[in-house]
């Protein structure tokens, strides 16, 4: 090794002694030193061809397509189905809250279900949208007059009754039951939406009393939710057909049931009333108690006094009809003005009332079934088509004395008392002493019922004659109270009488402390009520709560 590196020595150029090194570049002494060749350091000069799209690719980016289109069907599948699955629970609900015939076509039992779904919401801080309610009847009632639909057999009724009137003798009795009910909603909802009328300039519908005209010189300013100008007198029609004309054709159709009739008059003349109509109004309540009267021809005696309208007790009990049509008519003749009349009225069909024959409460009918015998019942009743309900009673025989009548009687202590109030200065206690018995009567029977289906119509009675028994009875008291604290005012600005040891001066004060105490023995009956006043669930009872409708 030694004797190499002499040798490379001595072959070494040597500098030049005129040069000098210190500043020039070595690379000029030495050479350039070349930069070793390494394969994991070379960069190709050239880029490779690659293919992207090879056949493995292409086949795999076909299967994940399919895939996706697969799974994204599947998905659509389910909400579809789900979606299907919730409306059809839902309709399933309604059908057993609101009841239709199953001979009507699906579509029209879907449009009678929402039309009463929209009219009972479930929230009770929301106000039924009337304008759908209509558009869900007017619906319903198209396909029931439409022969080639659900109107098979329907006739139109003679030219002398309004247009547009059919004859429905020829139809069953569930078909005309349930016809019946459409029309009475379409004409609660022609009501709430009478007034509107239609711009058919453009095509729009705007509330009662915004429209520009001769008629209305001063229009009131449109709802926030409606943009534009208002509507003109002269571009405007009627927006839906009048609550008038439907109630006449209703009156008009044939094949109705006397109870049935009897109904649709009486809710035309609260129309007629409510309008200001108040001498059509009474015709049509006077009718509907004729109506009654004819539906016992065979009766010993009258069963109304015409001459004042009071129940004949000689004619024995009367009809529920006859009950229900009198009660309407005195209510009427209150209202216009006519006391004398309805507080006579008022106490024969109290005195009738309080004759009518007890139910019958036999032991077999109170015993129940066994807690698994109910729980089986109602899973199955909840997987078969609930039954349309049975034909209610047509009213031509006395009712029983059972609860729903208890409170029917305490709503006629409401009317007497309140009418004895208002009518004479003397006869204010005893008004209010008959506001107080119409008040413990329907918290008793309040009390009494359970919460069954069978009992709602009777407990929504009592509680409404509880709740306005209860404001009539704090509003009588605090004007009697204002009375006496009048008087004593009264007493105290003039001169001072000798009397027999004060005795006036004390009873008017024990007077005032009466009513006072009175007013706090009403507020706690109001709080003490309050629970029955409102419309309490009860608790979910096991398995069997998810089968309840």
């Amino acid at each position: 090794m030694r004797p190499r590196l002499v040798a490379l020595r001595r072959l070494a150029k040597r500098p030049s002694p005129a040069h000098r090194t210190f500043f020039q570049s070595s690379i000029f002494l030495y050479g350039p030193r070349s930069r070793p060749q390494l394969p994991f350091l070379s960069v190709t000069s050239s880029a490779q061809r690659v293919r992207h799209l090879t056949t493995e690719r292409r086949e795999r980016i076909k299967h994940e397509i399919k895939l996706g289109i697969k799974y994204t069907a599947y998905i659509w599948i389910a909400a579809g189905l789900v979606f299907v699955m919730i409306s059809a629970v839902n309709q399933e609900i309604l059908e057993r809250k609101y009841p239709t015939p199953h001979e009507w076509s699906f579509l029209t039992r879907q449009r009678f279900r929402g039309g009463h779904a929209e009219r009972n919401p479930e929230d009770p801080n929301l106000l039924p949208n009337w304008n759908v309610v209509l558009l869900w009847m007017e619906g319903v009632l198209e396909r029931l007059e439409d022969p080639a639909i659900d109107g098979y057999g329907l006739k139109d009724a003679p030219s002398d009754r309004p247009p547009g009137t059919k004859d429905i003798s020829a139809k069953s009795e569930q078909w005309v039951r349930g016809y019946f009910e459409a029309m009475m909603l379409y004409a609660k909802s022609a009501e709430h939406m009478d007034g509107w009328v239609r711009d058919k300039t453009r095509d729009l519908i705007f509330p009662p009393g915004t429209m520009v005209g001769p008629s209305n010189l001063k229009p009131r300013p449109l709802p926030p939710m409606m943009k534009g100008p208002r509507p003109k007198e002269q571009d405007c029609e009627p927006a839906f057909e009048s609550a008038d004309d439907v109630y006449l054709r209703l009156i008009a159709t044939e094949g109705l049931t006397l109870r049935q009739q009897m109904d649709a008059r009486l809710a035309y003349a609260t129309w007629l009333e409510f309008k200001g109509d108040t001498g059509p109004a009474g015709v049509v309540y006077q009718d509907a108690v004729e109506l009654a009267l004819s539906q016992r021809p065979s009766l010993p005696e009258e069963a109304v006094d015409k001459t004042n309208w009071t129940l004949n007790e000689a004619a024995g009990p009367p009809s529920a009809n006859l009950l229900t049509s009198l009660t309407a008519f005195a209510t009427y003749k209150a209202r216009t003005g006519d006391v004398t009349s309805a507080l006579s009225i008022f106490v024969s069909l109290l005195r009738a009332r309080r004759s009518l024959p007890k139910p019958d409460t036999s032991i077999t009918a109170s015993l129940g079934g066994s807690t698994l015998d109910s729980s089986i019942t109602k899973v199955v009743n909840f997987f078969r088509p609930p039954p349309y309900p049975a034909p209610p009673p047509d009213g031509s025989y006395p009712p029983v004395r059972d609860s729903k009548e208890l409170c029917e009687e305490a709503a006629l202590s409401l009317h007497i008392g309140e009418i004895l109030y208002a009518s004479q200065q003397s006869s204010r206690e005893e008004g209010l002493g008959w506001t107080r018995e119409g008040v413990d009567v329907a918290e008793e029977q309040l009390h009494n019922l359970d919460s069954s289906k069978k009992d709602r119509p009777a407990r929504k009675t009592c509680r409404e004659c509880l709740s306005t028994g209860l404001e009539n009875w704090s509003v009588m008291v605090a004007g009697l109270a204002k009375e006496e604290a009048a008087k004593k005012e009264a007493a105290m600005a003039q001169p001072k009488k000798s009397t027999w040891f004060g005795l006036w001066g004390k009873q008017e004060e024990e007077n005032l402390t009466r009513w006072v105490a009175e007013a706090k023995v009403i507020e706690e009956r109001r709080r003490r009520s309050q629970g029955l006043l409102e419309e309490l669930k009860p608790p979910p009872n096991a398995f069997s709560s998810l089968f309840t409708v």
